[in-house]
């Protein structure tokens, strides 16, 4: 499937729009009961010692839709002991696509919330690796005024989180391992961008421009990994390199497409422009669905 490499979407509602198809009723039901569920019950031992990316997997937040017969989602993190049960009752014969969502500066918010209800409902599995449960993690931004490079261990912290999180999933037989994506939020689409190994689907930048400095500038996939970038041009975080984009740096690639989204701020998913929202969500969707 060839993109070209840069879409201006204009104000126009698309077609067969697929963002405002909420839950069920019983669907929002379920996620309560089970948001409630998680307060309550037992977590089990984290199983990392090392303070290392094993430490942010097993406290990743995931949702699993129902499937072989289970009539509510799996919803929790990956500790948790009532999400262990659950997988590991998961059928043999069950294979589900995977999302690997590696969450913004500030650690798992309303774009990481939303995405993990939001794939779930179109049928992936969804893992959010929390960075922030790694004792003495600082974060590389200050959100009131926009600063970064506060702490730029925290690149190095992303790709071993990545790189780990890909390797879990490839370990699980109920996930479908030739569709694993990687989708990356701000900070965690830097790490998506810049991640030089394989393993997975295709990738999804959003709220990155792929122009940083030096081994920020670019994309480190392999050539033929299918690429989605989405970028709002009102995104505060990089005023000062208005108009770039990843689209810039794909380089002849023959399967990626560069979003650029009018008047849009950092949110993507959980953007306030409404419009907007809905045409990231139909452009991701269609992207994970065709790869």
């Amino acid at each position: 499937m060839i993109h070209p490499p840069v879409t201006a979407i204009t104000a126009r509602r698309p077609d067969g729009d697929l963002s405002r198809a909420p839950f069920s009723r019983r669907w929002r039901c379920a996620v309560l009961l089970l948001l409630g569920f998680v307060l309550i019950a037992p977590a089990a031992p984290a199983g990392a010692t090392d303070n290392g990316p094993s430490t942010a997997w097993t406290a990743a937040l995931i949702a699993v839709p129902p499937v072989g017969g289970r009539r509510l989602p799996i919803f929790g993190r990956w500790r948790d002991s009532f999400v262990q049960r659950a997988v590991q009752e998961m059928p043999e014969t069950v294979r589900l696509p995977a999302v690997l969502f590696m969450h913004g500066c500030d650690g798992i918010g309303g774009e990481e919330e939303a995405a993990r209800i939001l794939f779930m409902e179109w049928g992936y599995a969804t893992f959010i690796p929390d960075s922030f449960a790694r004792a003495g993690r600082r974060s590389n931004c200050a959100t009131a005024d926009f600063a970064t490079s506060r702490a730029p261990e925290s690149h190095d912290y992303r790709l071993q989180e990545l790189a780990y999180g890909i390797q879990a999933l490839h370990s699980l037989s109920w996930i479908d391992h030739d569709r694993i994506f990687a989708y990356g939020f701000s900070e965690g689409g830097m790490a998506v961008a810049r991640y030089e190994g394989n393993g997975l689907s295709g990738r999804v930048i959003t709220g990155w421009h792929c122009r940083g400095i030096g081994p920020y500038d670019g994309i480190g996939a392999p050539r033929d990994t299918p690429l989605l970038a989405i970028l709002g041009d009102r995104d505060p975080w990089y005023a000062a390199k208005p108009g770039e984009h990843c689209g810039q740096v794909f380089d002849g690639r023959a399967d990626a497409e560069s979003i650029i989204l009018p008047g849009n701020g950092h949110a993507i998913l959980n953007s306030p422009d409404l419009a907007n929202a809905e045409r990231a969500r139909k452009a991701i969707r269609t992207f994970l669905d065709g790869h």
